[in-house]
């Protein structure tokens, strides 16, 4: 049985960033700031992605959302440093934390995937959380600490240019 069209842009095979653009991000979530709205769409999208995952493709869509998100916050950091951001370290501790718990969840997951018989269970439920939960904390997280890293770049002059793939 094969997949249909609709699950099968749900579960990206080879590049989970194809077909992805900055179209879509709540006006709410827009700094003005067009490199790091369009980051910031990417990050909703590859999260409805694994929102919208089955079961096996939970994993890897969750995946493919922590590793754009780890080049998200380190390319913030990056950003913050340079400009000397003053609240740059609250501003990366609280991404720090975020990865730490979606790194910890996806090892769990991954765990009882390799031994579903074994005393880890219970990982793929809270993953399903964790994702539905992810859009709340993103929404305060951009209105509160995105926001005066941005007006602190417009106030100074700066501009962004993303990085080319290394």
């Amino acid at each position: 049985m094969s997949a249909s069209p609709a699950q099968d842009s749900l579960h990206p095979s080879s590049n989970p960033y194809e077909g992805l653009s900055s179209e879509g991000l709540p006006d709410a979530l827009r700094l003005g700031e067009p490199v790091t709205d369009a980051t910031h769409a990417e990050f909703l999208q590859l999260l409805d992605v694994a929102v919208k995952a089955d079961d096996a493709g939970f994993l890897a869509a969750f995946d493919a959302w922590i590793d754009h998100t780890r080049h998200h916050f380190e390319q913030e950091e990056q950003w913050m440093e340079a400009m000397d951001f003053g609240p740059r370290f609250c501003h990366a501790n609280e991404h720090k934390g975020v990865l730490q718990v979606c790194e910890a969840v996806r090892n769990k997951i991954a765990e009882e995937q390799e031994d579903p018989e074994g005393s880890g269970k219970g990982g793929l439920d809270l993953g399903r959380r964790l994702v539905g939960e992810l859009s709340a904390w993103f929404d305060n997280h951009v209105k509160s600490m995105d926001t005066m890293m941005v007006e602190h770049m417009k106030a100074n002059g700066f501009s962004l240019v993303e990085a080319g793939a290394a």
